[in-house]
């Protein structure tokens, strides 16, 4: 009984995080009074996260740990891989040079960001619901972290002239293959440096932060 009511209450800080941030997200370009629904949601998910992670061993659980370094070495690689492979991938799609020509120092803001996604939606949520059920905690981080971005260029008061159905497959796929290499590596690393190293590789010529970056 109790190891249900502590999955329930683990599943249920999964679904508000992902929901304030959403909330977040949506409202964080507008001006003030609106602003403050995001200001709200943004401090909803960090008491939500704050009363879940109460020790280091709650930490640990969901940064999580390769079991051997033979283990450790082939998903750092597959993670340096997919990072690299969706870059170039992105890039093509753009029709722009497959590598950047230049790497300014926003891209190690770029990489930072990128890294705290993957510990929020790939680290947090997807561990919370992985002790539910470890495949559908795959779908949900992948659908959380797709909603995130979505709401981002959804509200009425940016015109960004985002194709919305591109941007949620494309992150819904990367998610996907992200939450993949988490779940069995057992460690969130494989998923942060992929993201990190996406994020490089795609903003590594802005000499300024695009709008969204909030």
């Amino acid at each position: 009984m109790k190891l249900a009511s502590e999955k329930n209450v683990q599943l249920s800080g999964a679904i508000l995080c992902s929901l304030g941030l959403m909330i977040f997200s949506y409202f964080i370009h507008y001006k003030f009074p609106a602003v403050l629904f995001s200001c709200g949601a943004l401090i909803m998910v960090a008491f939500v996260v704050a009363t879940q992670l109460k020790s280091l061993a709650d930490l640990k659980r969901v940064m999580g740990a390769f079991t051997s370094p033979r283990k450790a070495l082939l998903f750092m690689s597959v993670g340096i891989g997919i990072g690299i492979g969706m870059a170039i991938l992105y890039r093509w799609h753009l029709n722009t040079s497959l590598f950047p020509v230049s790497l300014l120092p926003f891209a190690l803001v770029a990489a930072l960001i990128g890294s705290m996604e993957e510990l929020v939606f790939r680290g947090f949520i997807q561990e919370q619901v992985r002790n539910v059920n470890g495949l559908f905690s795959i779908f949900f981080g992948a659908f959380s972290h797709t909603g995130y971005k979505c709401c981002l260029f959804l509200a009425p008061v940016v015109s960004s002239g985002m194709d919305i159905g591109f941007l949620a497959i494309w992150t819904f796929a990367a998610g996907i293959l992200s939450g993949t290499i988490r779940h069995f590596s057992k460690s969130v690393w494989p998923s942060v440096i992929a993201h990190a190293l996406f994020d490089i590789l795609v903003y590594g010529e802005f000499s300024h932060p695009p709008w969204w970056v909030w």
